[in-house]
Parts: structure tokens; sequence; C-alpha cells
């Protein structure tokens, strides 16, 4: 309740900030509390300041401060500020005042006043909160229900057992509500037999299922060894609430006493009950429930066998391999695909090694498995079978090891993946050894020496390779890949300037600026002169660049700009990096009719952004109000000219 208490009195701080706010800052800092109780008795303090008098009183507050606090207690405006400096106060004087205080008050200031005396715990305050448990505002009964609650007594206990005879189930929820946390800290304060008690009754009474739930959690917790039979009723409850319940107290309960009850779960309950009862029982009791898992790994109802296979990958190890690739090849794809999934988490230092020995003499249908499963565990131990299966006369099983191998690949791996790429005449086999490739290259430890290696098969390589060889270059980035795909992006074929430049165009460090600059100024590859025009302001636009060689980028562009298409991401980007410099090159389109809208927008938006005056910005708004036609865009731009005249 607390941290709500603070959240309210920050909002109300900034609800009452008034004047003369160097007194309010003297009373925030004060550790004298008598001043803190004059600010609240002078008629001249503002609202602020007793607002952060009542907030200091709280840190400093004691008895001494009680007569001044309760006399604000009734004040709508004040009175949350009172409670929050009386409640941390230790004398009962501060009970007196909220008790006296609650006869009187009404509306919110009621509300509050239960909420702290059922902070304080104030026993004192039960008989006259009692009564309003059948108070005709529901908002009443809930705050009287919920203070009754935390006050936490016998006699508070019997009162609201009382009322959960109420015919108004509003009331009936509020006063379960409150059952709940009145039996909650009798326990904790030593009465077990009463809260006991009180949860036995509400987990029969009229109120609504979630409040009969946590009462019988409660009510198993506390017994203990002698809540066991009342929990095994919930197991086999025939309400699936209950049956949820059951699963989740189990991991609250004795292992030796769960243990049992859930293995009979498992082989009586419903095929998708009994699949979660095995799951609860792996995790409760792992070791003891390896067998029975382990049984329905192999065979059982579809649902418990994935239950099984599931939690095997949990607590299973490199002995369970054998039962994992033979529920791998099911026919059942659901039952295969959990095996799948276990083997590739299957926990345990043995695993990879027990994969790669398992992979000797195995089927096909396990090998492929254990290819995926090798990759996926991103298995070293595994680059020798993995090797030796890329030799195979089965495409399948080639293919499963190229994608495996680049799952696991060593640099010295990539170019033997590389020619067979280039010497591959298959489209299907090339996008398999290109996918492999893209995960092998972004994992490679020399990038400049595997750069250099990929480079040199280009010149040999057919043109069906080259687009790919040029792809990887630009995955593998770096001076030499950058090199080389710059060399291509010049070359007389069409088709490889094509795919260069295409890759230039994604290229994902700021070094590849300079080059398709140097490509665009000498005209070297003119068929795709407006994609590097487009590719030279994505990186100015998404890369990171310093400033001042970002703003000469974008009038690098806009000097080679043709098109109106390329001059309006130029003006994006000055949209978005916004400075006097990039005010002033915005503004020399505003004349451009093709370019014109988007320019003003830039304009203003630039100005809106650097909410300064700042050279040039004068010139820039009265060429928007010159030039430009959206009326939404020129009153922007007179807004700001009255801002900044």
């Amino acid at each position: 309740m607390r941290a709500g208490s603070v959240l309210y009195f920050g909002l109300g701080l900034l609800l009452v900030f008034g004047a003369n706010l160097l007194k309010a800052q003297d009373l925030a800092t004060t550790q004298d509390v008598s001043q803190l109780v004059a600010a609240l008795k002078n008629p001249a303090s503002t609202d602020h300041e007793k607002a952060v008098a009542c907030e200091r009183l709280a840190v400093l507050g004691g008895e001494d401060a009680v007569a001044v606090l309760k006399e604000m207690l009734l004040d709508p405006k004040f009175s949350h500020y009172a409670r929050y400096a009386l409640e941390p106060i230790p004398s009962p004087a501060v009970d007196q005042a909220l008790r006296e205080a609650l006869i009187k008050a009404e509306g919110s200031v009621r509300l509050g006043i239960l909420n702290s005396l059922g902070n304080r715990r104030d026993g004192s305050a039960i008989s006259i909160i009692a009564p309003l448990l059948e108070n005709s505002d529901l908002a009443v009964v809930d705050a009287a229900a919920s203070a009754l609650g935390r006050i936490a007594t016998p006699e508070a206990a019997q009162i609201l057992s009382k009322a959960l005879k109420d015919t108004r189930p509003a009331t009936r929820k509020a006063v379960g509500d409150a059952l709940l946390t009145c039996a909650e800290r009798l326990n904790a304060a030593g009465q077990r037999d009463l809260a006991l008690a009180t949860w036995d009754m509400l987990r029969a009474a009229d109120v609504p299922l979630p409040i009969r739930v946590a009462a019988l959690q409660s009510l198993i917790i506390a017994r203990g060894a002698d809540g066991i039979s009342l929990w095994k009723e919930q197991v086999f409850s025939d309400n699936e609430k209950f049956f949820q319940l059951g699963m989740q107290v189990a991991r609250k309960l004795p292992v030796e006493a769960a243990r049992p009850v859930l293995a009979e779960a498992v082989t009586k309950l419903p095929e998708t009950r009994a699949a979660v009862a095995l799951e609860v029982l792996a995790e409760v009791a792992s070791k003891e429930s390896l067998p029975m898992v382990r049984q329905f790994a192999q065979q059982g109802p579809q649902a418990v066998r994935q239950a099984a296979l599931r939690s095997l990958a949990k607590i299973g190890d490199a002995s369970d391999i054998a039962i994992l690739l033979a529920a791998s090849v099911d026919s059942d794809e659901q039952i295969a695909t959990a095996a799948r999934e276990a083997l590739e988490v299957l926990p345990g230092k043995e695993v990879n090694q027990a994969l790669v020995q398992a992979a000797s003499g195995a089927s096909r249908d396990k090998l492929l498995v254990i290819l995926n499963v090798l990759g996926q565990r991103r298995a070293s131990e595994g680059l020798k079978t993995i090797r030796e299966a890329m030799r195979s006369d089965d495409k399948e099983v080639r293919a499963a090891a190229v994608a495996a191998l680049g799952k696991v690949a060593r640099d010295d791996d990539i170019i033997p993946l590389v020619k067979e790429l280039v010497q591959t005449e298959s489209e299907s086999e090339r996008a398999v050894l290109m996918e492999a490739l893209r995960t092998a290259c972004q994992r490679v430890g020399d990038r400049e020496k595997v750069a250099a290696l990929v480079a040199a098969q280009l010149p040999s390589a057919p043109a069906t390779a080259r687009a790919s060889l040029l792809e990887l270059l630009g995955v593998l980035g770096g001076k030499t890949a950058l090199a080389a795909v710059a060399e291509a992006a010049k070359s007389s074929d069409a088709d490889l300037q094509d795919a260069a430049t295409a890759v230039l165009g994604n290229w994902l460090s700021a070094d590849v600026a300079p080059v398709i600059w140097s490509l665009i100024e000498s005209n070297a590859a003119p068929r795709y002169r407006v994609r590097l025009i487009r590719a030279y302001i994505r990186v100015a636009r998404q890369l990171s660049v310093p400033d001042q060689e970002r703003l000469e980028m974008c009038r690098k562009a806009l000097s080679v700009a043709e098109r109106p298409d390329e001059r309006r991401l130029v003006l994006d980007v000055l949209r978005r990096n916004p400075s006097a410099e990039s005010l002033a090159l915005a503004a020399q389109l505003v004349a451009q009719p093709d370019v014109r809208e988007a320019a003003c927008d830039a304009v203003v938006t630039i100005a809106e952004k650097l909410n300064q005056n700042v050279p040039g910005l004068k010139e820039a708004l009265q060429a928007v109000l010159q030039h430009g036609t959206n009326a939404q865009v020129r009153a922007r731009a007179e807004a700001l000219m009255k801002r900044f005249p």
C-alpha cells in the first residue's frame, strides 16, 4: 500500500504546486519538526508548502505533529497528505485521530481513512469498521473488508466470516478477498488453527472460484503432510481449476509425498491430464521419475509420450539418445518433432559425442536427424561425421551435412563449401550451400583471410555462381571483401555489375560510402547509377556516420540526384539529423517544384526539433511561407516565426 501512497502523493504534489518554491525547498530539507508543524498551522502557507511539510513529517513526525495533522483529516484536499504523514508515527494518538475522523468522514476521505486504519492494524477500530460492511456503497464495503482483513485479529476474522453470508455477491467477494489476507496474517502470527479454519471455510463458501482455489492452496500447503489427502482430491477432481491447482501445489509439497500421487495420476487420469501430471512429476522428482518418463517416451498415449519426450529434454542424459532417436523417426510427426527438439537441448557434456557414436551404423532417417541435431547443438565434436556425410551419394544426406557444417564450420571448411557452390549445377544444392555459407561466414575468425580466398574464386567461377560469391563477400565484410565487390561493380559484365551494386547497397558498415561515391563520380556503372545514389544516401540515413561527414554526403548526393525521389530521401536524412547546416541545405530545395512540399516540411520539422534561433532560421521559414502551399506546414512555420522573431 505504501507504494501506492507514494504514487498518489507525488501526483498530488504536481497538482498543488504553487508559488514560493524556495520556502518549499527549505521545508523539504529541514530536520526541525516544529518548522513543519508551524507551516501547516500558518494560514499564509501555500498548498504546495503544506504538501511538502506533510511529506517531510512522514519521515520525521512524532506525537507532537499528530494534533495539526488530525485537523486536516477531513479536508478533501489534504486528507491524503495528512494520512501519509500520520501512518508511520508510532503513537496511539494517531489511531485515535483516525477513528474519530472515520465516524465523520464521507466519500473518498472515508475510504482513505479505512485504508490507513487497515495499514496500522488498529484492533480498536474494529467496532466502528464492522457496521460499514452493510453499507449500500460497495466501495465502502470493499474498503472496510480490506481494512479488517489487514487488521487480522480473531475478532476481525469472526466479523468477516459472518459477513460471508451477505446476500450481495460483491460483498461476499470483497469479504472473501479480505479473509484470504486475514488468514495469511493469522498464520504468520502463530494462530495456525484459526487460519486453517478460515481457509477451510472459504474453500466451501459462496465466493468466486479464484478465492476458493486460493484458500484451498493455502490450506493444503499450511497443513503440510496432513494436507496430502486433500491435495490428492484436487489432483483427481473433475473440475479443471482444482486439477490445475493440484498440479501447482505439487511443486510446493515434499517430494516423497507428491511422487506416488503424481505417478498414480499418470496411469489413471485421462490422457491430457496424465500428460500434465507426468511433466510435473519429472519436475518435482526428476531422478526418481526417470524410469516412468523413459517408459512413456517409448510407448503410451500420444499426449503422454510428448510430455515424456519434453521431460527427457530437461532431466535426461546421453543414455537417452537411443530412445529419442527411435522416437525422432516415428510415423507420428508430433512425436517425431518432440523427440528432435529434445535431442537439440538434451543436457550433458557427453551428449554430442554420444550422437557422433550413434551416427555410425545409423539408418538413413536417423542419420538425417543426427546431422541436423549436431548442427543445431553447434557440436564441433561432430565435424568429422558431418564432413564424411558430405561425401554421401544420397543427396538428402549430403544436404543435411552441408546445413550442419554451416553451423559448426571452422574457417578452413568454408573454401571447400565455396568450391562446391561454384561447381554445382543444381539450383536446390546451391540454395542449401548458400544458406550454410551465410551462417558460416557470420562466424569466421579471420574475415580478411577468408574474404581473400572467396574473392579468388570469382574470376574462374561461372556466371551462375558469381552473384552468390559476391553476396558472401557482403556477409563477410571488411576491406578485402569491399575491394573485391567494388572491382566487380566496375566490370563490363552487366550481370556482375548488377550483383555487385546490389551487395554494395546492403553493405553493413559506413566504410562503403567512399567506394560508392567513387563509382558514382566516375560513372563506372551507368546502368545502376540510381541504385548507387540510393545506396550512398542509405549510408547517411541508416549507418553510423559523423555529423559533418553525413552533411557532406547529403550535399554530394544532391549534386548528382537527378530524380525527385532521391532528393526526397536526402531531405529525410536532413530531417532526422537537425542542425543549422541541415536547415540551410533543406531550405535550398524549397524553390524546386518537384520536391517543394517535402522541402518545406523538412525545414519546419528541423526548426521545431532545434527549438532555438539559429543562423538562417528566419530566411528558411520565410522561404517556406513564400513557396509552400500546405496550410498546416505554413501554420507551423508562422508559429515558429512568432516564437523566434
